[in-house]
């Protein structure tokens, strides 16, 4: 409990330190560096959980998860924020959270901000990146575009890592559906789900050891309810028995019509509140 508090708190200053550079740094920056920037390919390919969250139409669910951790002065940052792509990994205590940001930030300032007094221990990659590395949280902002940070236990990813990534990614594989979504431009909210057991078992409250693969979720706002969402939701499993007792639990928790095709339960045009939808990716996040 101490380790998760301490988490909470050493993010919670790291933020607060985000939003200084973003709302108040000068526009003269240094020279962006050379990159590609392919953000879940700097995530990585083995990653329990992706999720991709564009900011715009988003905010009303972005706010209260991003400030939840860094402070109600979170909304300005977000205003320089176009989305937000991030990946799971689950570890022993505490999960391991990797994000890229992308968007339009001033990074000139990280020097005077991020100080050795304050726990901050500055490092370069050899390509030149800046980051700055504590107990918890590994940050770096690499060019305007782009924010990336690192969060978990001391076994979590060496920010040097992450940032060779710019150039020579690791690319994912993601379904059609939601690849075409990462690509497109759109304000649809995607997760796309590897630990299918972990999934369920945050949303559920129990591990319930399922054999079950990859889970999608996309979530689309309701254009004619305020304050509410529509989700398409994908269960694939791996035989019959667990996709029957899967789509006997939905239909009687969610009082939803269930697809079975072959193995895979499907969900779909299923309304959800924003409140909600904030629960399941705070739970997801496990912060």
């Amino acid at each position: 409990m101490n380790g998760r508090l301490e988490l909470k708190r050493l993010i919670r200053n790291t933020l607060a330190a985000l939003i200084v550079i973003f709302v108040f740094a000068s526009c003269k920056t240094a020279p962006p560096l050379p990159g590609i920037v392919r953000p879940f390919g700097m995530i990585g390919d083995d990653a329990d959980m992706y999720i991709y969250m564009p900011i715009e139409k988003n905010k009303k669910i972005a706010e209260p998860i991003l400030t939840s951790v860094g402070g109600e002065s979170m909304k300005q940052a977000l205003s320089r924020t176009t989305a937000v792509y991030s990946g799971v990994f689950v570890k022993d205590r505490l999960t391991e959270i990797r994000i890229c940001a992308t968007g339009k930030y001033p990074y000139g300032m990280t020097d005077s901000i991020f100080k050795k007094k304050n726990g901050w221990e500055p490092k370069k990659t050899k390509e030149k990146y800046k980051y700055y590395k504590s107990s918890y949280v590994d940050i770096s902002i690499p060019s305007p575009q782009i924010a990336c940070l690192v969060m978990g236990p001391d076994n979590r990813q060496n920010m040097e890592v992450f940032l060779g990534k710019l150039s020579k990614p690791e690319e994912a594989m993601f379904s059609q559906r939601f690849d075409a979504l990462v690509n497109s431009g759109s304000q649809d909210i995607g997760i796309f789900v590897k630990n299918g057991d972990f999934f369920l078992g945050q949303i559920i409250g129990v591990q319930l050891g399922l054999p079950v693969g990859v889970i999608e979720m996309y979530l689309k706002k309701n254009s004619e309810v305020e304050n509410e969402y529509l989700y398409d939701l994908s269960i694939e499993t791996k035989n019959v028995m667990t996709a029957s007792l899967l789509k006997l639990f939905f239909k009687k928790q969610l009082k939803a019509d269930v697809r079975l095709e072959e193995n895979k339960l499907i969900i779909e045009n299923r309304s959800v509140t924003e409140s909600r939808i904030i629960e399941i990716i705070k739970s997801l996040y496990n912060y």
